[in-house]
C-alpha cells in the first residue's frame, strides 16, 4: 500500500538519535499491515568503515521492523562529487530520490516523514494502510505535535511501539499536546516535511525531489509547492491520524546555526515555483544509472558475514587463553598470534563494499592464506593484490591476483600493510625476545619501501574513478619498532596492544610534506 521514505546517516545528528529513531522505526512499523508495506531509509555518506544507521541500532529494533526494512547505502566515494557543492554531509532531495527510484512499484502511496516522528491513527486499531487504502488520490499533509523530551527519552520504551503509541492517546489529552499551527499555503502546516502522503505515479511524473536544493532546509516546502500544482489543491488527513515529532532541541543539530543557518533560497523555490516538473533532471532524478548497495536487518547481516569468515579460517582456541607481553626490551620483537590478530583485521574490512579490492603486502604467508580464506567467506568478491616484490606468499590462492607493486596500484581500493617475520612458525611462542633474521629483514625492508611509496603517492595512483583517499590497515604495528614509520604516514587512533591493528587515511600535515618529498626524491633517482 505505501512506502515511508526515511533518510539519515551513523552520525549524532541532533539530540539523542538512537533513541528517536529506534523509537519512531518501530512506531511507524507498527501501523503497516499490507505486505506490501516498507520502511526506505537511506543512509547517506555515512563512513564507510562505519555500519549504516539502523545496523549500528539493529537490536534496538521489532522483528517487524527489521522485515519490513530495506536499507539503500550511499557511500562517501557517491556523494563525493557534491562535496564541493554543499556544507552538508547528508543530502535530502539526493536521498529521497535514489528511494523513491527504487520504491515497491505495487505501493499506491510513498510517505515522506523523519526519524523522529510517531504517527498515530485515530482510530485504535486501524493501521496507517488501512487508512491510506480508503482515501481517494491527492496529495495528503497533517500538522506535527510536538512531544517534550522528557516524556520520550525517559518514558518510552524502544521496542514497545504498541505501548507508546497508547501512552500518547492518553498524554495527548492529558498534557494538551494537540496543538495545530497552520501556515502559509501550499504549506498547509508548519514542519509539513514530517508528513506528505503522494501518490507514487504523481512523485515520478514531477521528476521526484528538486536535487538542485543543496543547502538545507525547504526540500519539503518545495515539494508542496509543486504537488499543489499538479493536483491543484492540498488536503488533509487531520481527521484519520495525529503525527507527533520527539522534540530535540536542546541540542542543536549540524544544520542548525540560529540565524547563520544557510539554506536554499525560498522565493526560489517555494514562492515563484511556476511549475510542478523539474526538466533538468527529467532523465537522471534518483540516480537511475548508479548501483545502490541493499542490506537487509532480517537477513545476510554483518554479524552473520563476520563469523562465516571467521570460521572458515581458524578454529577455536585449545586453551583459555594466551599470553603476550609490553616489555621494553621486546620492541624489536615482531613475532605475532595470527589467529588472535585475524578477527581485529576482518573487523576493518567488513563495512566496506564487497566489490573492494585490497592490496596485501606481508610477510608471513599464513597470514595472507587465512586472510584470503576469511575475505571470500565473508562475501567479498574484489581481489586480494599480492605485489610480486613480496616473496615467499602463497601463489595459488583464490581471488589473488600477483603482478608488480606499480601494476596494482591503480586497481586498490584499500591496503593491507603486514609487518611480521616471514621465518615465525605457527606453533612459536610470540614476544619470547626474538630477533629477525636475513630473510625477515629482507622482507620487512621491501615492505617499508612499498608502504612509504603507497601512502606517499595515494592520491595520485587511486584508481581513475576514484575521488575518495583509500585507507591503510596496518598489521602488528603497535608497540614495535614499525609503530612510528606507519604513524608517520597514516593518521591512526591510538589503540591497545591487544588488537595488534591500527587504520586510518593517508595524513595530509604540511609537517611531513618533507618526508614524503625526500622520499619521492630517492625514489626517482
Amino acid at each position: 500500500m505505501f512506502s515511508v521514505i526515511l533518510y539519515g546517516r551513523n552520525d549524532t545528528h541532533g539530540y539523542n538519535l538512537h533513541k528517536r529513531a529506534a523509537i519512531s522505526f518501530n512506531a511507524i512499523a507498527e501501523v503497516m499491515s499490507d505486505p506490501d508495506d516498507e520502511i526506505l531509509f537511506v543512509d547517506y555518506n555515512t563512513p564507510d568503515d562505519h555500519p549504516t544507521f539502523p545496523e549500528a541500532i539493529h537490536d534496538t529494533l521489532t522483528e517487524k521492523t527489521k522485515k519490513v526494512m530495506r536499507i539503500l547505502r550511499i557511500r562517501p566515494e557517491q556523494h563525493a562529487h557534491l562535496k564541493s557543492k554543499t556544507h552538508l554531509v547528508a543530502l535530502e532531495s539526493q536521498s529521497r530520490n535514489v528511494a523513491l527510484r527504487r520504491s515497491n512499484p505495487r505501493n499506491r502511496w510513498i510517505l515522506y516523514t523523519n526519524t523522529d516522528m510517531l504517527l498515530v491513527p485515530r482510530v485504535e486499531n486501524e493501521s496507517l494502510s488501512d487508512i491510506l487504502g480508503g482515501v481517494p488520490d491527492g496529495f495528503y499533509q497533517i500538522p506535527r505535535f510536538e512531544l517534550p523530551e522528557m516524556l520520550w527519552e525517559a518514558a518510552f520504551d524502544r521496542r514497545d511501539p504498541a505501548g507508546n503509541l497508547a501512552k500518547l492517546r492518553d498524554w495527548s489529552v492529558r498534557y494538551h499536546l494537540n496543538q495545530v499551527v497552520h501556515n502559509f499555503m501550499p504549506m498547509k502546516y508548519d514542519a509539513l516535511g514530517d508528513f506528505q502522503a503522494a501518490l507514487r505515479e504523481d512523485m515520478f511524473e514531477i521528476h521526484g525531489f528538486d536535487e538542485s536544493m543543496l543547502l538545507g532546509w525547504h526540500c519539503d516546502s518545495n515539494l508542496a509547492a509543486r504537488l499543489a500544482l499538479y493536483r491543484g489543491r492540498v488536503d488533509t488527513l487531520i481527521d484519520k491520524v495525529f503525527g507527533y515529532h520527539c522534540d530535540h532541541t536542546r541540542v542543536a543539530a549540524a544544520n542548525n546555526k540560529g540565524r547563520q543557518t544557510r539554506m536554499n533560497n525560498q522565493d526560489q523555490y517555494i514562492w515563484d515555483v511556476a511549475t510542478p516538473y523539474i526538466a533538468a533532471q527529467a532523465d537522471n532524478w534518483g540516480w537511475p544509472d548508479v548501483e545502490i548497495e541493499e542490506i537487509r536487518l532480517d537477513r545476510d547481516t554483518s554479524y552473520q558475514r563476520f563469523t562465516a569468515g571467521l570460521d572458515a579460517a581458524m578454529k577455536p582456541a585449545e586453551v583459555s587463553y594466551s599470553s603476550t607481553s609490553l616489555e621494553w626490551h621486546l620492541y624489536d620483537d615482531l613475532t605475532y598470534d595470527i589467529p588472535h590478530t585475524l578477527p581485529f583485521v576482518c573487523d576493518q574490512m567488513l563495512t566496506f563494499p564487497r566489490s573492494t579490492s585490497v592490496m596485501m603486502v606481508a610477510a608471513r604467508a599464513e597470514f595472507v592464506s587465512r586472510f584470503a580464506v576469511a575475505w571470500k567467506a565473508m562475501g567479498f568478491t574484489g581481489k586480494i593484490l599480492v605485489p610480486t616484490e613480496c616473496e615467499g606468499l602463497p601463489t595459488d590462492l583464490e581471488g589473488v591476483e600477483r603482478a608488480s607493486f606499480e601494476t596494482l596500484l591503480p586497481k586498490t581500493d584499500m591496503f593491507i600493510f603486514e609487518f611480521g617475520l616471514a621465518t615465525q612458525r605457527a606453533d612459536e611462542p610470540v614476544r619470547a625476545g626474538r630477533h629477525a633474521g636475513p630473510v625477515d629483514s629482507k622482507r620487512l625492508k621491501v615492505i617499508s619501501r612499498l608502504f612509504r611509496q603507497a601512502a606517499a603517492s595515494e592520491a595520485e595512483t587511486r584508481p581513475a574513478n576514484r575521488r575518495t583517499a583509500r585507507r591503510f590497515v596496518g598489521v602488528n604495528v603497535i608497540y614495535n619498532k614499525f609503530w612510528p614509520l606507519f604513524t608517520d604516514y597514516v593518521g591512526a587512533n591510538i589503540n591497545p596492544f591487544c588488537s595488534q591493528v591500527l587504520a586510518g587515511l593517508p595524513r595530509i600535515d604540511p609537517s611531513l610534506r618533507g618526508k614524503v618529498l625526500r622520499f619521492r626524491g630517492r625514489r626517482a633517482l
